[in-house]
This record gives C-alpha cells, structure tokens and sequence, in this order.
C-alpha cells in the first residue's frame, strides 16, 4: 500500500513539474523497486515532452486514397418509385385507422335513453324515500331534548312553589 503511495506521489511530482519531496527521495533511495520506477517515469516523461512535431499526412498516402476513390466511380442511384406510389402508404394508412375507428364505435355499448331516464326516476325514489328521515333525525331529536328539558323545567318550577 505504502508503495502505491510513494509511487503516485512521484508521478504527481513529475506531472506538476516539482522537484520531489525530501522524505520521498529517501524512500527511493532506499528502496530498489521505488528507484526503479523514479527512473523509468523520468525516462517516460522526457520521451513524451520530446516528441516530434506532427509531420501531417504523406503525400503518397493522399494519391493512393485519390486514386481509389477514382477508380470506385459514381455510385449508382437508388431506384426511384413513380410519385403515385411514393403515396399510396398515406391514404392506406389513413383508411386503417379510420375503419379501426368505425368497428371500435360500432360495437361499444349505447346506453338507451329510455333506461337511462327509468334509472334516473328509480333513484329519484328511492331518494324521496329515504331523504327526509335522514334530513329530519338530527332536527326531531333535538325537539325532543328541548320538550324534555321544558317539562323538567315546569317540574322545578312547580316544586319551588310554596
């Protein structure tokens, strides 16, 4: 672990172009396979920094490139369709879809109005029915409370009298 270390210090170093620390050159001084490597990425290092300038395409490569490409010709044109038939995907496509539609609209269910009415009235009913108990239980119970409370009332009444 501690090699990796020292390693990746010294590829930082000669990457940022410092001077390596006093404590990693003792290690490397002191141990073969650190000196080893110290000097193999210094030689790497002035390899790369000394590359030769970019001598650009050869001009033999261009002519034999050129002249293959002469040699190929045009290449042929695709087979072209009449307009008509260029088309006729469109209004076919057209026609799915809309008889897709027709069939779709054609077997769903329509209610009739007749029963749609008679379903209405039956609720209707059945909410004539149950709504004024409903609406009237909170209202009776209370009336009842207060008959109760006035009766009770007259009772103190008639008891406090002498």
């Amino acid at each position: 672990m501690k090699s990796w270390l020292a390693k990746y210090r010294i590829s930082a170093s000669l990457d940022a172009r410092r001077p390596l620390p006093p404590s990693l050159r003792r290690q490397i001084e002191t141990r073969p396979d650190l000196s080893r490597f110290s000097a193999c990425l210094a030689r790497l290092d002035r390899a790369l920094a000394c590359r030769p300038a970019n001598p650009g395409p050869s001009p033999f490569l261009h002519r034999s490139i050129m002249r293959a490409v002469e040699a190929a010709g045009p290449a042929p044109a695709p087979p072209r369709l009449r307009p008509a038939l260029r088309w006729l995907p469109a209004p076919a496509l057209a026609v799915l879809v809309l008889s897709a539609i027709w069939l779709w609209r054609d077997r769903s269910p329509q209610p009739q109005p007749i029963e749609s009415a008679a379903a209405v009235l039956a609720m209707g009913e059945s909410v004539a029915q149950s709504a004024p108990s409903t609406v009237v239980a909170p209202l009776s119970d209370e009336w009842r409370r207060l008959n109760r409370d006035v009766d009770r009332t007259a009772q103190f009444l008639l008891a406090s009298l002498p």
